[in-house]
């Protein structure tokens, strides 16, 4: 890190550190109890590492800028059209002849609007961002990796640890990947859906419905990832274990997804206020941020069940341990 007047300032240097084995040893922030009362503490002592994650996760995920560019309209036809329903019987009343009270509605319900058409460009966008299913994954497991050695207190190698956490659950990482990427997909769609539906009574026992699943699969992405890349498990007894470990921390993981969900509120209120500033937080830490408060709530409970009961007292080996299928 960089001084300025003594003290340490975050930066994006580990980023494009080429020696994996190069560092100073364990600092004191290291020993810190990993609880609610030093969160701040060590995520403002890692913000340099935070913002490197949330740099490398987005330029691994490079498909979804296609996805971003598709939904700006940027690459639409624009056309005008009628913005009342009643625009074109009014239209047809004064071709017989104008009178002041048709005058007067056709000013009303003859304003034009402006309406966007999709184009043979933005559908390719949509094609070229669905090379998400491919990135996804991956990203997610590279950057988990290095959050969760940032919270057990590991040396980290930016670089170095994201690709070895890769290579390292290749096949998990590309098959779960896809399923969250659909389940997050079918869930936006369903919440979306209801929502606009909420006329009747299942329409909107749907959507609450949807939101809970959607509550209870969000805290269970705190511990998907960290449990491929800690464990030697099934992706069933991944997913399994992650709906479980969602009861067991219930206290960290309200608290966890209340932050995630503030930040999210915050950024969108930031677009709309101070557009410049929203659209850039996103860029520089809103990920990295959000994915250090999951693996902030997820890894202490995990090695607390996980880890502990079957660590050796005199084990000094620093590299996590590996389980098999057998532990639950």
């Amino acid at each position: 890190m960089a001084k300025l007047n003594g003290k340490k300032i975050p930066t994006l240097y580990d980023l494009f550190h080429k020696d994996p084995l190069a560092g100073k040893g364990v600092s004191k922030k290291d020993e810190l109890p990993r609880n609610f009362k030093n969160f701040f503490k060590l995520s403002w002592w890692h913000m340099g590492k935070i913002t490197s994650v949330n740099l490398i996760f987005l330029v691994a995920n490079f498909p979804m800028w296609f996805i971003l560019l598709a939904f700006s309209g940027l690459l639409n036809d624009s056309i005008s059209a009628p913005a009342s329903s009643m625009y074109s019987v009014l239209f047809g009343t004064i071709q017989n002849g104008v009178d002041p009270v048709n005058a007067a509605l056709y000013g009303v319900h003859g304003v034009q609007g402006v309406m966007s058409i999709t184009t043979t460009a933005t559908l390719v966008m949509y094609a070229l961002g669905g090379l998400m299913i491919f990135t996804f994954g991956f990203a997610n497991i590279g950057t988990t990796y290095i959050l969760r050695n940032l919270i057990k207190g590991d040396p980290v190698f930016i670089r170095h640890d994201f690709f070895y956490a890769i290579k390292r659950n290749l096949r998990q990482g590309f098959i779960m990947g896809i399923i969250d990427l659909v389940i997050i997909i079918l869930l936006a769609y369903d919440m979306a859906f209801f929502f606009f539906n909420m006329g009747g009574y299942t329409a909107s026992l749907m959507f609450y419905a949807s939101v809970l699943l959607a509550i209870i699969y969000s805290i269970m992405r705190f511990y998907i990832y960290n449990l491929i890349i800690t464990f030697d498990l099934s992706l069933f007894k991944v997913i399994k274990n992650s709906f479980i470990f969602s009861a067991l921390g219930l206290k960290r993981n309200l608290l966890a997804f209340l932050g995630i969900a503030l930040l999210l509120l915050l950024d969108y209120y930031l677009i709309i206020l101070i557009t410049p500033l929203g659209v850039m937080l996103p860029l520089i830490v809103l990920y990295g941020y959000c994915a250090y408060i999951g693996s902030y709530a997820s890894w202490p409970k995990i090695k607390q069940i996980m880890v502990d009961p079957y660590a050796s007292k005199d084990d000094e080996q620093e590299e996590e341990p590996v389980f098999t299928d057998d532990v639950q």
